[in-house]
C-alpha cells in the first residue's frame, strides 16, 4: 500500500491501482472529522461507498466535486452518517444529470432503504408517483452465501465487490436476524472494509481464511466505548493477534481517539481523511 495526498480535486480515473480515498472518517455525530464514506476509484471506474447527511456538503466544498458527479453507488446500512445524502444524490441525477445512479444493493436493502428511509421525501413529484428505479439504476448482484452469514458480489466496472453481512445494533451479540441491515466490503478480494459492525472475531477470522490475499483492513473503531451493542470498540480491537492489527487501520472514531496511541498498540494506526490509499 502506498498513500497520495490530496491535489485540487478528486480523481475519477486513475492507471488502473485501487484506490480508496474517506471523504471523512469520523463517528454519526462527529464534524471535524466528518462521516465515514468512501470514495473509490480504479482506472476508469468510480464507486462512492455511503453517503452521509455531510457527505454533499463534503464533496463539493473540501473536494471541489458536485454529488451530481457521483454514477455508482453501494450502500453499507440505514443510518443518517451512511444515507442521509442520499436523497439529494437520486434528485439531483433525475433533475440534473437526467441519469439514474448505478447502485448495487441486496433486495431486501433496497426494499428498506425505499420504503423505510428514501420513499417519504422523493416518492412524488410534479411527473406522479415515483418509484426507486426512476432513481438508481440497479446493477447485477448475486448471493454467493447465505451462512453463517450472507455475502453478495457485485462487480462495478473493473471493481469487484464482495458485501458481507455485519451485525450492528443489536441486544443479541450473537444474532444477525435480529440487528440492523448492514455490510461490509472486501475490494477486489485485498482490502477488507468492515463498515459499522459489532466486535466480531469469528466472523473475521473466516473473512481473512477465505480471501487470504488481504492487505488492509478498515475496521469500525468506538474509541470511546459506550457503545459496544453497536460498534467494536478500542478496547476489543486491541484483543486481535499483532498480525491482524499490524494490518488494520481505524475509522467511525470520534475526538477521544487523539487520547490513544493506535501504532504503539500494533495497529497501523488511524484513517486519514484526505488521503489516496492505493493498492
Amino acid at each position: 500500500m502506498t498513500t497520495k495526498a490530496f491535489e485540487s480535486k478528486l480523481d475519477f480515473h486513475n492507471d488502473g491501482q485501487l484506490s480508496l480515498f474517506f471523504l471523512g472518517a469520523g463517528s454519526a455525530f462527529q464534524k471535524s472529522f466528518y462521516q465515514t464514506n468512501l470514495f473509490v476509484v480504479k482506472g476508469d471506474t468510480h464507486l462512492l461507498i455511503d453517503c452521509g447527511t455531510l457527505c454533499p456538503y463534503v464533496l463539493e466544498k473540501e473536494y471541489s466535486t458536485k454529488i451530481s458527479s457521483i454514477k455508482n453507488l453501494i450502500l453499507t446500512h440505514p443510518h443518517a452518517d451512511h444515507i442521509g445524502g442520499v436523497e439529494e444524490i437520486a434528485l439531483t441525477a433525475y433533475y440534473i444529470s437526467k441519469q439514474p445512479v448505478n447502485i448495487a444493493i441486496p433486495p431486501s436493502f433496497k426494499k428498506k432503504l425505499w420504503n423505510e428511509s428514501l420513499r417519504g421525501g422523493i416518492q412524488f413529484s410534479e411527473r406522479g408517483k415515483m418509484t426507486f428505479n426512476d432513481y438508481f439504476s440497479e446493477l447485477p448482484i448475486k448471493r454467493l452465501q447465505k451462512k453463517p452469514f450472507e455475502m453478495y458480489e457485485t462487480n462495478i466496472g473493473s471493481i469487484n465487490i464482495k458485501l458481507f453481512r455485519t451485525r450492528h445494533v443489536t441486544t443479541r451479540l450473537d444474532s444477525f436476524k435480529n440487528s440492523q441491515i448492514s455490510y461490509g466490503l472486501i475490494f477486489d478480494d485485498k482490502v477488507l472494509f468492515t463498515g459499522d459492525t459489532q466486535f466480531n472475531p469469528s466472523q473475521l477470522k473466516f473473512l481473512l481464511e477465505r480471501f487470504n490475499k488481504v492487505e488492509r483492513i478498515f475496521h469500525d473503531c468506538d474509541v470511546s466505548g459506550f457503545s459496544v451493542g453497536v460498534h467494536a470498540s478500542y478496547e476489543q480491537l486491541k484483543t486481535f493477534p499483532d498480525e491482524i492489527r499490524a494490518k488494520m487501520l481505524l475509522c467511525h472514531y470520534n475526538e477521544k481517539m487523539l487520547t490513544v496511541d493506535a501504532v504503539k498498540d500494533g495497529f497501523e494506526g488511524f484513517v486519514q481523511r484526505g488521503i489516496y490509499y492505493n493498492f
